[in-house]
């Protein structure tokens, strides 16, 4: 059938193009937090493409670190802000004010990067968790701890640790007095087993690291790119995907929940614009990095971001999360590296995974973007799409869930 190469289009819109601009009332702004990465490709994608526009959205965006956009949104100076794992703690808080409201990727940017001059000189991604845990005791590890590095930390240590018996488990220090994780035996807890901890923003990793102090550093791009480029010097020793695949604790979006209330409506449309530009940033990686490159007025250059640190997340990736039940299996996930991280004070025994998260405006924004006929092909084979294409319902679906040119495009191509 001459249509089949149509398959990468249907239920796209990002694909057909958009540009920058306002429309809109005032009551429709939205104000939207962005990182200064590649993360946050998404919210970038939907402002440049159009998609927000589209909506009828007028977007008033802020680019920012992690801890700034967290605290601005709790206190309701945004409305929604992409949001890493590192400040994920204000989700799980006594009165939490934000809730997640998507997720947006399975990150595998941080990893633990060793010193060929340190103890763990002979590491490689495929050590085993026992020649990683033996590296690492008695050790210095220089990461930031309030960022993602601290949340891939502690669930690097947890992985580890699940190995191992007791008298034999590693437990660190990072300057406090406390001993972490806590609840390890006593007999865990002697210096043969301890991990010394500098806290160390992640923009200072490579000049700490050259100074010759520390055995291993955990840290994300662009800093980990350079390091782990001059192999003579450094080694990568574990990624969350090569160590801990069933521990991902995944980049989100974050709505304030007080605003939420008020604007229901207006926040399915942003949730409807949000995941046309999951799809587009799946299916356009380099596009997007030259997006975040306009949006952000060069602030971020295209030529600096890396574009495969993750499991990009677009509609259909997410339907299957939410239906198998492992979005709020990783939403677990982040709830568990905040409760064994430094700030587990602030978490609340009672706020749960399933109170921490509401994804229905993401589910009825994906079922509106899926990309129906191939999600037939994945799920029948190509063998089965003329009997779809024989039955209207499926015309029905397509209407639903593409432009109209898409459709016209789709008719003539597949002679509906």
């Amino acid at each position: 059938m001459k249509g089949i190469k149509l398959f990468t289009l249907l239920g796209i819109t990002a694909v057909l193009g958009g540009t920058l601009s306002s429309c809109g009332s005032k009551e429709n702004t939205v104000k939207i937090g962005l990182h200064g990465n590649y993360g946050a490709g998404a919210g970038y994608s939907a402002i440049a493409q159009g998609f927000f526009e589209e909506e009828g959205i007028n977007i008033e965006k802020v680019i920012g670190t992690g801890p700034n956009l967290a605290s601005s949104l709790v206190s309701g100076d945004l409305n929604i802000s992409f949001m890493g794992n590192g400040v994920a703690w204000n989700y799980f808080t006594a009165n939490p004010a934000i809730k997640i409201v998507a997720l947006d990727n399975l990150t595998d940017d941080d990893r633990l990067i060793a010193t060929k001059t340190g103890k763990g000189k002979d590491l490689t991604v495929n050590s085993t968790t026992a020649e990683l845990a033996e590296a690492l005791k008695g050790s210095t590890v220089a990461l930031q701890l309030d960022a993602t590095p601290g949340s891939f930390w502690t669930s690097l240590v947890t992985t580890l640790n699940k190995d191992l018996t007791d008298g034999n488990k590693i437990w660190y220090d990072t300057g406090d007095g406390k001993k972490l994780p806590e609840g390890l035996a006593e007999s865990n807890y002697v210096d043969t087993n301890k991990v010394t901890i500098a806290s160390v923003a992640n923009a200072n990793i490579t000049a700490v690291m050259s100074s010759g102090q520390y055995d291993f550093c955990v840290t994300f791009a662009p800093v980990a790119s350079v390091l782990e480029k001059d192999t003579s010097k450094y080694t990568v020793a574990a990624r969350t995907s090569t160590h801990m695949a069933d521990a991902y604790t995944p980049s989100t979006w974050a709505v304030n929940a007080k605003w939420l209330e008020s604007n229901q409506e207006l926040f399915q449309k942003t949730m409807n614009a949000l995941v046309k530009g999951m799809n587009f940033r799946a299916k356009n990686p380099g596009e997007t990095a030259k997006d975040i490159e306009k949006i952000s007025a060069s602030q971020v250059l295209a030529s600096s971001l890396e574009t495969d640190i993750a499991v990009w997340l677009d509609a259909n990736k997410q339907l299957e999360l939410l239906n198998n039940g492992k979005a709020i299996k990783y939403v677990e996930n982040i709830r568990e590296s905040q409760v064994n991280g430094g700030n587990k004070d602030k978490v609340s025994k009672d706020i749960t995974a399933e109170k921490a998260a509401d994804f229905s405006y993401l589910k009825k924004a994906c079922e509106a973007n899926t990309n129906y006929l191939q999600h037939l092909k994945d799920i029948e084979g190509e063998k089965m799409l003329p009997f779809y294409m024989a039955n209207k319902y499926l015309l029905i679906q397509i209407k639903k869930t593409s432009s109209s040119r898409e459709v016209e495009l789709i008719k003539s191509n597949w002679s509906l």
